[in-house]
């Protein structure tokens, strides 16, 4: 009989080559207990985050361990690390809706180091998204403060999230417990599944006031009728 962690692995396989986005030929998947561990080389920091978010698309994944390298084919010309900095910089410094302060951005051997202050804990991640297709990343160490502009009290935070939850309809809200110190959220309990998961976190991102999420919700596995 086919296991439960055969049947995720091989959804998983077959999902990394559907992706365009990702080149799987070579990375290699196992799965422990709902737990998907990626390893191998992928040619680019982007084919990277997308191998990511599409194991978390699989039913019965609990968790994503992403040990993937980044291996630029020999064919692409890699920019350099000074090049990479600038174009960073210059796409960082154009974009109206990040308001980067204080901008400070360390670039060595395509490992790329954030440093500076933005308004939300959204902008933080944003940033973030915005360089990971950047020619040349290798890796990214985000490490933007975020500095809200108008106090928001932690109640008020909370509050604000779990009427979130309230309205969506893949969450049950009784399941999550919101935590908020000093604009710190701490989310727990268990959902359904990574869409279930992803959409509590985002309920605490874009709020106002929220300076950092941890994310510590479980997700409960295989769902019957698989």
């Amino acid at each position: 009989m086919t296991s439960t962690d055969e049947l995720i692995k091989r959804d998983v396989v077959n999902h990394l080559a559907w992706d365009n986005r990702v080149d799987a030929s070579k990375v290699t998947v196992q799965v422990n207990n709902g737990t998907v561990t990626l390893t191998g080389e992928v040619p680019s920091y982007f084919s990277k985050s997308a191998a990511y978010e599409d194991v978390q698309d699989i039913l019965g994944v609990t968790d994503v361990i992403n040990r993937l390298s980044v291996g630029y084919p020999s064919t692409i010309a890699i920019p350099t690390d000074t090049e990479i900095e600038n174009n960073i910089r210059m796409k960082l410094a154009a974009n109206p809706d990040i308001n980067l302060l204080d901008m400070d951005i360390e670039v060595n051997a395509g490992r790329v180091v954030l440093r500076g202050t933005v308004a939300a804990y959204w902008k933080k991640l944003y940033a973030e998204n915005l360089i990971e297709a950047e020619p040349g990343v290798v890796f990214i160490e985000n490490h933007l403060a975020v500095v809200p502009e108008q106090g928001v009290i932690d109640q008020e935070i909370a509050h604000d999230i779990i009427r979130s939850l309230e309205a969506k309809a893949n969450v049950n809200a009784e399941n999550v417990d919101v935590k908020v110190t000093n604009g710190k959220v701490t989310l727990t309990g268990t959902v359904v599944n990574w869409t279930a998961r992803r959409s509590v976190f985002e309920s605490a991102l874009y709020t106002a006031g929220v300076v950092e999420v941890d994310n510590q919700l479980a997700v409960a596995g295989f769902e019957k009728g698989y």
